[in-house]
């Protein structure tokens, strides 16, 4: 009868906790979701802040764009970069495309194509 009773407990409890909506990626994509490239033949113009830059000499510049509250590491090589800096959380508006042959850490890292 304990048993019986604490097991009615626990599903009141898991019933009680669901909110019946299921997992998040079941719901429908927002309109205000980041859309980014999958290909280099693609290309996106996004705008938000630097949270982070970097120049890195030969290696190019990094950083980390936030636009409507994603983090995108970005990249691009040290001729296009030149001597641009950002200061932190500055606004910015890059163009942006995919390279999957620049892909060497976790996570996916965007190319810049143009700097508006």
């Amino acid at each position: 009868m304990t048993r019986t009773i604490a097991l009615f407990t626990v599903f009141i409890f898991i019933a009680g906790c669901s909110d019946g909506n299921g997992p998040e990626s079941d719901q429908p994509a927002s309109s205000n979701q980041v859309s980014l490239p999958e290909s280099p033949s693609e290309r996106v113009n996004l705008t938000g802040e630097m949270s982070f830059w970097m120049y890195e000499g030969a290696a190019g510049c990094y950083g980390t764009l936030v636009s409507q509250g994603k983090e995108i590491q970005v990249w691009v090589d040290a001729d296009t970069c030149g001597d641009r800096e950002y200061e932190e959380n500055q606004r910015a508006t890059l163009e942006l495309t995919f390279n999957p042959d620049n892909q060497y850490g976790p996570g996916k890292t965007y190319t810049i194509t143009s700097f508006e």
